[in-house]
């Protein structure tokens, strides 16, 4: 007959003694795991009474796997025990460590001490010990930006604070999280991507860890030599991550000299009097368009520019030649630009138009579109990326098409005639502030932010890295730089004729 609770049954008694503190063992003989080098070292650390572990990762090492075991573990080897997982949003519990103890609890159920399975319960938002589910649980909670204390009242002898994507939770919340560590056997873990080189979690790793004679024992866990991850997944990452995605996304490493900016005053001085599109190449045409007149914004552009190639990598990557900028004005009305947007469109050969819709942009390409423009495409670049793939690196279509525009410019695949709008271009595209999130992904500072510090808005950045959108498509223009080609653009083709002495748009 089956004991009434967990503490009833003396099998317990003789699992506690194998397993209690030893979280390698619990993972290979209860979870059925084969434990990574990189996974033992997690355990082993976190196995200590009054642990600090803190663990920075690259994709597919393991780390998600490792926080369910360690919180199965912490729940049945100890009596009465509280188990607190946070991350920067509640959806990245539920998403990820949630899904990970309900597939261990599976696993446990096949495995030699199968018979453990049937003392636990695994609810939406509490995994408890069958009779004591308001004692003895794994909870997940949270803290709204500047109230750290909503994770205040946790205290238990046998009590372990576990953080996922710890480097986007704010420095705040850890004091009173750590505040809560008052017993000695009690433990806390840090698991994330390292996207930013300051905070709580960067310092876990350098002034407060072991090496700094600090509490915090830091652990890398490098994709490169996980046996979990394959070398063709690590070279495929290398063409398409920026250097300093690969070096948070696969090394595990803290990024070196971010310095805030996406782009150097040198990397958007060396797009000017650059040719990337050459004779022979099939290009289409776009003008990219942003309205002003919002709260922030100052200027109403209008660009010109030849476009090949798609997305951000590989032989067929997008490259740019900006041609000219023929409306770059913040005095003119919203019925005077669009005719100057219209005029300068409407004679190119099957050109493709791009207009920022926000704010009095939807005005515009309703203006455009009644005029009888036929390729009108509204941007809205505050939503998320339309690809997967795209949406796990950027965090709105805005950060996908400037990372991609300064990448463009880094890479040689931008070119940029010369101008009056060459002060005002380096000056806007050298201070694009920018971050990583809790995810990893490329943030790019709000307009407001930037207002902060003292920036313009960069309008003209905007409209050139509007070609640069996931799924902006161009068609082909056989006859471009011909009879077709308006007034505006011959006048730039001619101003910038030692830049396309090599090519032929006769």
């Amino acid at each position: 007959m089956a004991a009434k609770t967990l503490v009833d049954d003396p099998r317990w008694f003789e699992f506690i003694d194998r397993y209690y503190l030893d979280l390698t063992r619990f993972a290979a003989e209860v979870c059925d795991m084969s434990p990574t080098v990189q996974q033992v070292e997690l355990f082993d650390s976190v196995s200590a009474y009054g642990s600090r572990t803190s663990v920075r990762s690259g994709h597919g090492s393991g780390k998600s796997r490792a926080i369910g075991v360690v919180s199965l573990w912490h729940l049945l080897c100890y009596y009465l025990s509280n188990t607190l997982i946070t991350a920067p949003k509640i959806e990245q519990v539920r998403n990820v460590s949630w899904k990970e103890i309900t597939d261990l609890q599976g696993i446990i159920r096949s495995s030699p001490q199968a018979w453990i399975a049937e003392y636990f319960t695994v609810e939406a938002e509490r995994v408890y010990i069958n009779g004591f589910k308001a004692q003895w649980f794994i909870i997940a909670k949270t803290a709204p930006r500047g109230s750290p204390e909503n994770l205040a009242g946790m205290h238990r002898d046998f009590y372990i604070v576990i953080a996922d994507e710890a480097s986007g939770i704010p420095d705040a919340n850890y004091s009173v999280l750590t505040g809560a560590l008052t017993d000695a056997r009690n433990r806390m873990l840090l698991t994330s991507q390292p996207t930013r080189p300051s905070g709580f979690f960067y310092d876990t790793h350098h002034s407060l860890s072991h090496h700094e004679g600090g509490v915090w024992n830091s652990i890398a866990m490098n994709s490169e030599e996980s046996p979990l991850v394959s070398l063709e997944f690590c070279r495929e990452k290398k063409q398409e991550y920026t250097e300093q995605e690969y070096v948070i996304k696969v090394q595990g490493e803290f990024p070196e000299n971010i310095d805030g900016n996406l782009l150097g005053r040198k990397d958007i001085e060396a797009c000017f009097g650059r040719t990337v599109i050459n004779q022979g190449d099939s290009y289409g045409i776009i003008v990219s368009i942003d309205v002003g007149a919002g709260e922030y914004r100052d200027k109403s552009i209008a660009i010109v520019a030849f476009v090949s190639g798609y997305g951000d990598h590989g032989i067929d990557a997008r490259r740019v030649q900006v041609i000219d900028i023929p409306v770059m004005s913040n005095t003119r009305n919203i019925q005077d630009f669009t005719g100057d947007c219209f005029n300068t469109a409407v004679n190119l050969e099957n050109c493709t138009v791009l207009v920022d819709a926000g704010g009095m942009g939807i005005a515009v390409c309703q203006s455009l579109e009644t005029m009888g423009l036929p390729e009108v495409k509204r941007v809205k670049w505050g939503r998320p990326c339309w690809k997967k793939a795209n949406s796990e690196r950027f965090f709105n279509q805005r950060a996908q098409a400037m990372v991609c525009a300064a990448r463009a410019a880094k890479e040689g695949r931008l070119g940029i005639a010369d101008g009056v709008w060459r002060k005002g271009l380096l000056d806007e595209a050298s201070r694009i502030p920018f971050h990583f999130d809790e995810k990893a992904r490329y943030k790019i500072e709000s307009k407001e932010e930037m207002r902060k510090k003292g920036l313009s808005s960069p309008d003209i950045w905007d409209a050139l890295s509007q070609i640069f959108l996931e799924d902006v498509n161009y068609m082909i223009a056989e006859n471009s730089g011909g009879t077709t080609v308006n007034h505006a653009v011959n006048n730039a083709l001619a101003t910038a004729s030692d830049m396309f002495a090599d090519l032929d748009f006769e």
